[in-house]
């Protein structure tokens, strides 16, 4: 790991670096006019920015340069820095991801690949370090330590992959590898589970990323104490507040699905802003083309009248210093030339900013050159998709008697997190009727990678759906099927049709129309352009919403429901699960 500004390959590299700084010799690029940011001091100061050899070289003094670059009216700042990303949630391809969030600021990005662990295993994980590879932006990869999210002895859920410490034990030292990746199963690390002890002391001189909502107390600092440094989960300011007092750094979230910055700004502050960095975890091209990457979380900071040199300095220099990337984050000598110039939209920046130019190791982004590269799609032909032919009987939810007392999943929109209720629904013929009317729908998930042939099936609430459904491959962490709708009839029809295209996004509507989107890659991702990605989702949404649809990001919103470590209530394939008490329970209660 890199604890210094910047490296020289040779003593003769260092010297023409020094003989730049100097102002002995032109530099190749020089920036001039602008207003740059300290993150040192706060303040934005004016002078030149003088760049060789993809670092910054000179601040503040007059330098001569082969390319003069005139940013009057502009300010520059650092590129800013996604402190936790599933590069797999963009539904695309590390490359295609760069064409889309490098133009938009995000010039260094660090990536959990654990969906992609989920299904391939080590192979996933390898290949995520291939790919990123010879990419202009810098991707950096934290390993995975639960795959599956939960303890597999529990029999809570079907991935594709296990992997215990032995297994990635071997990428403690990898260059691109910063360290563990959010520990989710956090009620193992506190009850001591041996693998997981294992995992944390292989990789105690990296840094370890938490995942922890809603943990508190004695609970919470067991967490720390075991070396935990951050965690992208708080969703509210009182519990953000608790972690960042007991050390555990606070990365704010503004993803397609789970919306934490304006719950989380106000912790922002000129104290903070050196330890709180900002992230967009699961965000799609789409969002990322019409609002922006890591820059819509900046605007929403800015709107909300906080202090520019703040907000900036959180964007980049807060998380280098997190995970020990001290080459970049600052506009100083010795630091990559990683620059977002820009400009306030209107004439105050509560108005936002608008970005300008996006700078990259001393060369300008261009967005051309950008769709000209490529990441290595994973070896072997496989299918995405194996599993027994699925039938109407997989959705019964038997019950006696002409009425049923039942737990529903309640979706909060925009958050991952669930509440559970309940309602009594009609039984007939045995099986337990859905109720479109009340907006009570059928969720089921089915096991997809290894013909195994588990699958359930529960009831949600906050869909709206009245007259389709929606299936899915993408299903937060063990990526079976899932899917929900208003009828079981539709369900299965959708459900067929996504293993028609071998994994994707599947709606369908009870007109007979459907909209899709096919991803080839490991049912998660494609290797498609963010513009053909986005007027798919656009299709997609178009028609959840003729469907009757409530929510904004349906997808996502569907593939978190099974994800058994986010409170309160979440379905897998082996059942409904409540996640409190850490233990499966019926959908049907017994009659007293």
């Amino acid at each position: 790991m890199n604890h210094r500004k910047s490296t020289f390959p040779d003593a003769a590299a260092l010297g023409e670096a020094i003989a730049y700084a100097r102002g002995e010799k032109k530099v190749p690029l020089v920036i001039r006019n602008a207003q740059w940011l300290d993150v040192f001091s706060g303040q934005f100061r004016t002078g030149d920015l003088a760049i060789a050899g993809g670092m910054i070289v000179g601040v503040g003094e007059d330098y001569e340069g082969d390319k003069v670059l005139d940013a009057q009216g502009l300010y520059a700042v650092p590129g800013f820095i996604d402190s936790h990303v599933h590069v797999e949630s963009s539904l695309m391809t590390p490359a295609r991801f760069q064409e889309a969030a490098l133009p938009s600021g995000t010039t260094t990005a660090i990536w959990d690949p654990h969906e992609i662990a989920n299904v391939l295993g080590m192979e996933g994980i390898h290949w995520a370090l291939d790919a990123v590879n010879d990419l202009l932006i810098d991707i950096h990869v934290m390993v995975p330590s639960c795959v599956p999210s939960t303890n597999p002895e529990l029999e809570f859920e079907s991935s594709g992959a296990t992997l215990k410490a032995a297994d990635i034990r071997s990428l403690v030292g990898h260059p691109r590898v910063l360290g563990l990746a959010e520990m989710m199963n956090f009620p193992g690390l506190l009850h001591r589970d041996a693998d997981i002890m294992q995992k944390i002391m292989d990789y105690h001189a990296l840094r370890l990323d938490g995942h922890c909502p809603g943990l508190s107390g004695k609970d919470l600092n067991a967490y720390a104490v075991a070396g935990i440094h951050s965690c992208h989960e708080s969703t509210s300011l009182a519990e953000a507040r608790e972690k960042l007092s007991k050390g555990i750094h606070v990365l704010i979230r503004e993803g397609s699905c789970a919306k934490d910055a304006d719950a989380l700004l106000p912790l922002l502050d000129a104290y903070s802003s050196s330890t709180v960095g900002l992230c967009s975890d699961d965000r799609n091209p789409l969002d990322i083309l019409e609002e922006g990457h890591i820059s819509f979380i900046i605007n929403k900071a800015l709107q909300s009248e906080k202090h520019p040199a703040d907000i900036f300095r959180a964007a980049s220099y807060a998380t280098a210093r997190l995970y020990g990337l001290h080459d970049r984050g600052a506009l100083a000598p010795g630091y990559l030339a990683d620059i977002c110039l820009i400009e306030p939209k209107g004439e105050h920046w509560r108005d936002g900013m608008r970005l300008k130019t996006v700078i990259k190791r001393g060369h300008t982004v261009n967005a051309a050159e950008l769709k000209k590269q490529r990441s290595p799609l994973p070896t072997g032909a496989r299918k995405n998709l194996n599993l027994p032919a699925p039938r109407l009987q997989d959705l019964v939810i038997p019950a006696s008697g002409s009425e049923a007392r039942v737990r529903i999943i309640e979706v909060i929109p925009q958050q991952i997190l669930t509440r559970e209720t309940q309602a009594t629904l009609n039984v007939s013929q045995g099986k337990v009727q859905a109720d479109p009317a009340r907006d009570i729908l059928k969720i089921t998930v089915l096991e997809r990678h290894h013909q195994r042939g588990y699958r359930s099936t529960a009831l949600v609430q906050g869909f709206g759906i009245k007259r389709g459904a929606i299936a899915t491959s993408i299903n937060h962490d063990s990526h079976n099927i899932i899917a929900v709708g208003s009828h079981d009839e539709l369900i299965l029809a959708a459900i067929e049709d996504l293993i028609r295209i071998d994994g994707g996004i599947v709606v369908r509507s009870d007109r007979g129309e459907e909209a899709r989107l096919a991803l080839p890659i490991a049912g998660l991702m494609t290797d498609s352009s963010p513009d053909a990605v986005a007027h798919a989702l656009r299709g997609l949404k178009a028609l959840a919403r003729s469907i009757g649809c409530v929510l904004s990001e349906p997808f996502l919103q569907l593939s978190f429901l099974a994800l058994p470590v986010i409170p309160s209530l979440k379905i897998t394939d082996r059942g409904l699960i409540d996640v409190q008490a850490f233990c499966k329970v019926p959908v049907v209660f017994e009659s007293p």
